[in-house]
């Protein structure tokens, strides 16, 4: 889930007031790397910066790049200028009062409050300090990104050199929460990718998404003879509402409840009176695909972007992102 700067400012009347805060309920120390997906969707709307080429090291440039604390060598890859540089490590989405922060927090004080366990404890941890330095492996190989698909071009991100590179997207951390045994989270952090700038795009931007894991259990208990349905199915095909491997009643569990949970979220933040539409879309690597809209000063904007898509981690795995850090998506991933 995310917020993108563009929606900012229309924010800001519904965040005039610091969120309650709750104890958190665990916390992780993770090393500063993970893995994770991007929106393709938002890959390709993007307006990319031309020129691809990396940076010649000018007179007096030292052959490794320092980035919080850590040396870099250089390679014949390496494109990080000093002036991105120099953003790392703001975390404004941690400073106190930020508008960054206060949605951040927002948004947390809704899945603390709204899921709990038993003993009402929350069930989502939080983690918005993660170095933003991750391995290109973590970046796309672990998304399962082809090595020749378009989004690892070196004038689409900021490479330290050829092995690592700042994060393109918070999913970059994926794959190691889910490693570390966590099935509920949210992430939030900032990220880099080499955008023109204009009126709703800059190189650094700020996303927060979340990831929660279902086993076949968790999501068919509430269903009538939910023991005998399954997440996927052998030889299966893909219709309009589901991708070949899935089963069309798991799809339509996860969809709802990813709609659910994001219509609720928005509705915390905005208000119950918002006005909110679903809308089916295309993006090429997820299916089916749709977008949230909400009505704001009689014009529908988009706040939210939904998808399904193959990916091998977890035994199935919805993950959502949206809301101006960034689109959300359901992962339906292979056990």
């Amino acid at each position: 889930m995310g917020i993108r700067t563009r929606t900012l400012p229309w924010l800001l009347p519904f965040l005039d007031s610091s969120p309650r805060h709750v104890t958190h309920r665990r916390s992780v120390k993770l090393s500063a790397n993970g893995g994770g997906g991007p929106n393709s969707h938002a890959l390709a709307c993007r307006h990319f910066c031309i020129d691809g080429s990396a940076p010649r090291p000018e007179s007096g440039q030292t052959d490794s790049v320092e980035v919080l604390g850590h040396a870099y060598p250089r390679d014949d890859i390496t494109n990080i200028t000093p002036r991105i540089l120099s953003k790392v490590g703001r975390n404004l989405h941690n400073q106190s009062h930020h508008p960054l922060w206060l949605i951040k927090e927002r948004i947390k004080d809704h899945f603390y409050g709204t899921y709990v366990s038993r003993r009402g404890h929350p069930l989502f941890s939080v983690h918005d300090n993660l170095s933003p330095v991750v391995t290109t492996e973590q970046n796309f190989d672990s998304l399962l990104i082809p090595p020749d698909h378009p989004s690892r071009k070196r004038g689409d991100n900021y490479y330290l050199n050829r092995t690592t590179m700042l994060r393109a997207h918070t999913s970059a951390h994926q794959r190691e929460l889910v490693s570390s045994g966590l099935d509920r989270f949210l992430l939030a952090g900032d990220v880099y990718r080499r955008d023109e700038i204009d009126a709703s795009h800059y190189p650094v931007f700020h996303q927060m998404e979340g990831v929660r894991l279902f086993s076949n259990h968790e999501l068919f208990r509430r269903v009538e003879n939910g023991e005998d349905l399954s997440l996927f199915e052998a030889g299966g095909r893909r219709t309009a509402q589901k991708q070949q491997c899935h089963t069309l009643e798991a799809v339509k569990l996860v969809e709802h409840n990813l709609k659910s949970t994001l219509t609720g979220l928005l509705t915390h933040l905005f208000g119950k009176d918002l006005e909110v539409r679903w809308v089916d879309c295309y993006f090429p690597f997820t299916h089916p695909s749709f977008e949230m809209e909400v009505r704001f000063q009689g014009d529908w904007l988009e706040v939210v972007e939904g998808s399904k898509k193959l990916c091998v981690t977890a035994p199935f795995l919805l993950s959502f992102r949206g809301i101006g850090f960034r689109g959300p998506g359901i992962i339906l991933s292979s056990p």
